[in-house]
């Protein structure tokens, strides 16, 4: 076996460790700052989930498919893998009303990635733009909550756990520890997934649409699964919405700002309906039942393994 291969284990688990390492001294930094716990996690939080995605499409310029793939991918994988796997250990709360707006701005992001689909690709000037977006979006939440104590509840459970406080020094050396991991843990995985694509001539968006994007969405699976065995059920559901816009506007945008991602044709007729699909169906159970049920998580999951199934059954829907 080729060792650029063992840079996909390897890779997987510096981007684990790291991201938990710069969120854990982001955080802690943070809060000996003084600052408050929601915002803390509506930026630190929210963008160090997303951490593994985008170092991925940093790293990831030789092989601009590999960006749309592992964003698409991720989106479809928190759905269908993490909500799906955490809702049938536990049903989950989804109040709609503490979260119809970021439930809103995460189905007007995936119909954005949908209409970039029919350009073809996405460039500068769209990664500028939703750079922005993403920035516009964060405050739009926080003047929206700020005063909103049960609309703050999902944003703060994991901040105020009970943690023994570190010093400044011990925090600055996990996050500069999370960033250099994070890097390598990028590096590695993404040579070892072209490598992978190379040996079994399957194409760059195949392996970022599974195994880039699987890998990249561990924290959100982790952290959603964790949740749901806690009870912190609201927990599970924000930080899958959150990362989900974070994936587009974050993760395609810094991309986007760095080379410019083409969008197969293909995922105008199978991977963005599938994408539009679970997102629909996740909104509408929050809208109509304010929860993930057990039936509808199994729901979720059943999909992404057809969806899976019918990629390596019909390579042509890959290239």
């Amino acid at each position: 076996m080729d060792w650029v291969l063992l840079g996909i284990p390897v890779g997987i688990v510096l981007l684990y460790f790291g991201s938990d390492w710069l969120v854990k001294g982001g955080k802690g930094l943070a809060l000996r700052l003084g600052i408050p716990p929601f915002v803390i996690g509506l930026t630190i939080l929210a963008f160090g989930s997303s951490a593994p995605e985008c170092i991925t499409s940093i790293v990831s310029t030789h092989n601009p498919g590999i960006i749309i793939g592992n964003v698409i991918g991720s989106n479809i994988a928190n759905i269908g893998l993490a909500i799906g796997i955490a809702g049938i250990i536990s049903p989950m709360a989804a109040k709609y009303s503490t979260m119809r707006f970021e439930l809103a701005v995460m189905m007007i992001t995936a119909l954005a990635l949908f209409v970039l689909a029919f350009i073809g690709y996405a460039g500068v000037i769209v990664g500028i733009i939703f750079v922005v977006s993403l920035f516009l979006f964060v405050y739009a939440v926080y003047r929206m909550k700020k005063d909103d104590k049960e609309g703050q509840e999902a944003y703060v459970a994991e901040v105020e756990e009970d943690e023994k406080p570190q010093s400044y020094p011990i925090l600055v050396a996990l996050v500069i520890a999370g960033l250099v991991m994070l890097y390598f843990g990028a590096r590695f995985f993404v040579d070892g997934a072209v490598e992978l694509a190379h040996i079994f001539g399957l194409s760059e968006l195949l392996i970022g649409l599974i195994v880039v994007a699987v890998g990249t969405s561990l924290p959100e699976i982790c952290i959603s699964v964790i949740a749901a065995r806690r009870g912190e059920n609201d927990m599970a559901v924000a930080n899958i919405v959150g990362s989900n816009i974070f994936n587009v506007l974050f993760v395609l945008g810094i991309g986007a700002c760095l080379v410019d991602v083409p969008i197969p044709e293909s995922t105008i007729y199978f991977h963005m309906p599938i994408m539009l699909l679970l997102t629909a169906g996740m909104i509408c159970a929050a809208k109509y039942k304010n929860n993930i049920s057990r039936p509808m998580a199994a729901c979720f999951v059943a999909i992404y393994i057809v969806y899976v199934a019918i990629m390596f059954a019909i390579p042509s829907l890959t290239l």
